[in-house]
């Protein structure tokens, strides 16, 4: 490894305050944005699931258009960290509007929650396109990226954490729901805004007038989607990542419906995080000692064996539920840390293709596929609770939901999240780049840039 590979810890610890900023809303929508919607705001379920929906649809365009932009900016700030900038305040002032309900009919709450979500998702892809895209500039060494991305990722369940201890705190000590999720959305909307302004600082960029010119639009698009590699990660990311998404919009649900421990459901969520946290040091070992195709095969099925045995969990079984909770952060780590840790491999492959560096556009995509994973999740499953029954709650005790309704939950809850990490496998398994076939391009780029 060059010297100029390495980094400081202090540098790493910086850099990786980025991914608090779009962690802790993240976590946030994941965990509570269905459940807000259907319980809090009282909309139906299928409705709820039409108002993420439509936002997703805004991602279609959204992601890859500001992965372009963002290649093609010159500024004096760079191309990356002008988006952080300029994003911050919006990112947390749309994440606030998103956790009020305006006394509008369903129509128009739909309507609302649409549009909110929509604002927010801009800005949202604009933070993180910037922020991800500086990752492979900080360092070119195969074992160095799965360090950084392990930093990264301590920090981002971190934040996920936080935002789950928040947000179960304040549950502690307000009944209104309504002014739990207003006061939940101005506070960690706030500290959204502070971690985009910390890696502006930390970070530097080449000068303008020594970046290449970049590719015609048309051109830049197609070599990004005839990138054999890159949709081996996709593939890979947007399984696992659907996986994840499931899980955390129907935990809520498990708990209360099927163990029917509604104050606990905070409790299973901030174990699977924090024993995420204790995981990332071995999944980060596995890929030097191995690579990240076995990491991530390792890992998904450690997975799988927990969510099989969420499956056969019995309503009554609490304490077995912990556990499983608990061996489920060795999937969370390996899905947050692993794919993160290809995509800088995969732009340098394209870097050898095409002779720019286009990781606005790589970055872009993978936050697509990242929100479009939450996307179908939530809408999923609003639709199949929908069509069996499901009784949105009022304002006295929790209904019991039809046998019908909580089938469906258990199912989301365990086979199909299961059933699409073997598919995530299947794409890992054709991921074609090693150790070896890294080192080789690294090779071969340096000494195409020597004979330029």
């Amino acid at each position: 490894m060059n010297s100029t590979d390495r980094l400081p810890l202090r540098r790493k610890l910086l850099f990786s305050t980025g991914d608090l900023s779009t962690s802790i809303p993240l976590a946030i929508l994941m965990f509570f944005q269905f459940f807000f919607l259907t319980d809090v705001a009282g909309l139906r379920p299928d409705l709820a699931g039409w108002a993420v929906a439509i936002g997703k649809l805004w991602d279609a365009v959204n992601d890859p258009l500001f992965g372009l932009i963002s290649d093609r900016l010159r500024t004096r700030w760079g191309r990356r960290r002008v988006l952080l900038l300029f994003g911050a305040i919006p990112l947390g002032l749309t994440f606030m509007l998103m956790w009020f309900v305006p006394p509008f009919g369903p129509l128009g709450l739909t309507i609302y929650y649409a549009l909110t979500f929509i604002a927010f998702d801009t800005v949202f892809t604009m933070v993180h396109v910037g922020y991800n895209a500086l990752t492979p500039e900080m360092t070119a060494d195969y074992d160095e990226r799965s360090s950084l991305n392990g930093y990264r990722m301590v920090f981002s369940i971190s934040g996920t954490l936080f935002a789950i201890i928040v947000a179960t705190v304040l549950g502690w000590y307000m009944a209104d729901k309504r002014l739990l999720f207003a006061i939940l959305g101005i506070g960690l909307g706030l500290i959204a805004m502070i971690p985009p302004l910390v890696v502006f600082r930390v970070t530097h960029e080449k000068p303008a007038d020594e970046q290449p010119a970049p590719l015609p639009v048309r051109q830049a698009i197609v070599a990004t989607l005839t990138n054999r590699p890159f949709w081996m990660v996709m593939g890979l990311y947007l399984l696992s990542w659907t996986a994840a998404s499931i899980l955390a919009a129907v935990l809520v649900y498990f708990a209360n419906y099927y163990l029917r421990v509604p104050d606990q459901a905070n409790y299973f969520v901030l174990l699977a995080e924090f024993c995420a946290i204790l995981f990332i040091p071995l999944w980060v070992w596995v890929a030097r000692r191995l690579d990240k195709r076995r990491a991530f095969i390792l890992g998904s099925l450690s997975w799988i064996v927990v969510l099989i045995g969420l499956w056969f969990l019995g309503p009554n079984q609490v304490t077995l539920a912990y556990l499983l909770a608990a061996l489920a952060g060795s999937g969370i780590a390996t899905a947050f840390v692993i794919p993160w840790a290809m995509v800088p491999d995969i732009i340098e492959y394209d870097q050898l293709k095409t002779g720019q560096r286009r990781e606005g556009s790589y970055y872009a995509f993978a936050s697509f596929f990242q929100k479009l994973a939450t996307g179908i999740a939530i809408w999923g499953m609003g639709q199949a609770l929908a069509l069996t029954g499901y009784i949105t709650p009022g304002s006295g005790p929790l209904p019991l939901q039809p046998a019908g309704a909580v089938q469906v939950i258990r199912l989301f809850a365990g086979p199909i999240p299961a059933a699409l990490l073997v598919l995530a496998i299947l794409f890992a398994w054709r991921y074609p780049i090693t150790r070896e076939r890294h080192r080789a391009m690294r090779e071969e780029i340096a000494q195409t840039l020597l004979e330029a």
